[in-house]
């Protein structure tokens, strides 16, 4: 009989390892750093119906504030992105942890999520606004929006920000796209709309007279996911960050796509 040596108990050990381990868990890819760096490609789940100024489904000239980000830490790595759309909000923190995906891009840091997920350093701050169109005045104190229906993006968390400040589930009127809630306010489906200050300053750009009125909700943080045990990756998307918003690109790129309310995205509501 041949001895068994070192080698050979060592791969008889992972044999074993492999065997014991169940079909789900072995076939779900696991996407920690060399992972992504083995593939060539980091996998970013977004919703189908985010917005193309937060992060398009295409490269080109204007990719989105997220997209730019993501694009250059992806090159800084030398791996290509490839872009996994989830049908809705809801969905995206579900099809990360299948391993669908290797990160979410601009999803709020809330502790519910936290409970599932790692969030990276904050992209951006955020806090959400009512935001309304004339001839709607604009909402001033939180109570006013009890009397209003309300235009919520399906599945985001302004969505339940609005509920949770005591807009009534029938008035809470759910679009799928950012494009339907403004078509929405227009039209005046809705009196008022709850939004980040960010999605709002986006949006101004393409509808004019949009209005911001008072904060609902907590201050909070836009940031990107990943599964908890992908520490490596994370760490890379830290350090990513922190370097970047030290840089001159940093601002550019604020201007670039938040323009003349730059201040108000990056300021925490008082």
């Amino acid at each position: 009989m041949t001895p068994i040596t070192k080698r050979h108990a060592a791969v008889l050990a992972l044999a074993l390892g492999i065997a014991g381990t169940s079909g789900a868990s072995f076939a779900r890819e696991r996407a920690d750093l060399d992972d992504v760096k083995t593939r060539g490609t980091l996998r970013v789940i977004i919703a189908a119906d985010e917005s193309p100024d937060t992060f398009a489904l295409a490269p080109g000239s204007r990719p989105g504030f997220e997209r730019d980000l993501m694009e250059r830490f992806a090159q800084l790595r030398g791996l290509k992105l490839e872009v996994v759309r989830a049908p809705g909000y809801a969905e995206r923190i579900p099809m990360l942890l299948r391993g669908e995906g290797d990160v979410i891009a601009a999803i709020f840091d809330t502790p519910d999520r936290r409970e599932k997920v790692a969030f990276t350093a904050e992209v951006i701050p955020t806090h959400n606004v009512a935001v309304t169109l004339p001839p709607h005045a604009p909402v001033r104190r939180v109570e006013e929006l009890r009397a209003m229906k309300v235009g919520v993006i399906r599945g985001a968390k302004p969505a339940e920000t609005a509920a949770e400040a005591g807009v009534k589930p029938d008035d809470l009127v759910a679009y799928d796209k950012i494009e339907d809630l403004l078509r929405g306010l227009k039209a005046s489906e809705v009196g008022a709309a709850v939004l980040p200050i960010s999605e709002l300053a986006l949006a101004s750009k393409r509808v004019a007279g949009l209005e911001a009125g008072t904060t609902v909700g907590a201050p909070g943080t836009v940031a990107w996911a990943v599964r908890k045990e992908d520490t490596a990756l994370r760490a890379a998307l830290d350090e990513y960050l922190a370097n970047v918003r030290r840089s001159p690109s940093w601002s550019r790129l604020i201007v670039q796509y938040f323009g003349d309310q730059a201040l108000a995205v990056l300021g925490r509501a008082r």
